[in-house]
């Protein structure tokens, strides 16, 4: 006997609605649009294997929900690009601001930015991996020592920063281990 087609369209609809549940119950609790499509491209610790960083959080940053990462031994550290995706922006503000900075996209309106950084070794265009190395810590322009001010962005807005899956504390400190290249 044919299965009515009514009774199929039912049957898809409760599997869509069974999907959305479970999406719902997976999210993080309080998680945004911005924090799902961020935790959809998997971004990494920007930082070699193993090393352990300080993910500092305050409310008074500018941007207000940028993180710095610190740690001794911080200055020429290697940093790596958080996913894959295109460099769009290799630039230097002197001694202001971002200092040397390097902006990737990641596609669908999310990019990541890396400042304060002592020197670049990527390119406008240039395609990267996750893992590959844009950069190396610094105290470039209007830093006070030298960390990775680092920032993640959903269509031009910075967003609560998600790493290996978990959203970074929002203010105060997080210490995170890179998982990055392991």
């Amino acid at each position: 006997m044919k299965t009515p087609r009514f009774l199929k369209t039912l049957k898809r609809l409760g599997a869509a609605v069974a999907a959305g549940a479970l999406l719902t119950v997976l999210a993080p609790v309080g998680a945004a649009a911005d924090d799902l499509a961020v935790t959809a491209v998997n971004l990494r610790t920007p930082f070699d294997c193993g090393q352990v960083w300080n993910a500092n959080t305050r409310s008074n940053h500018n941007p207000q929900l940028a993180v710095d990462f610190q740690r001794g031994n911080a200055q020429g550290q290697n940093v790596r690009s958080s996913a894959s995706g295109t460099v769009t922006t290799v630039a230097d503000r002197g001694d202001t601001s971002y200092g040397k900075y390097v902006v990737v996209s990641h596609g669908s309106g999310i990019t990541t930015l890396y400042a304060h950084l002592s020197s670049q070794s990527v390119s406008v265009g240039d395609s990267v991996g996750t893992g590959t190395v844009i950069g190396r810590v610094g105290s470039t322009g209007g830093s006070t020592g030298p960390h990775l001010h680092y920032e993640q962005r959903v269509n031009g807005t910075v967003v609560r920063a998600v790493l290996n899956g978990v959203r970074i504390a929002y203010y105060g400190n997080t210490t995170i281990t890179s998982s990055t290249g392991c």
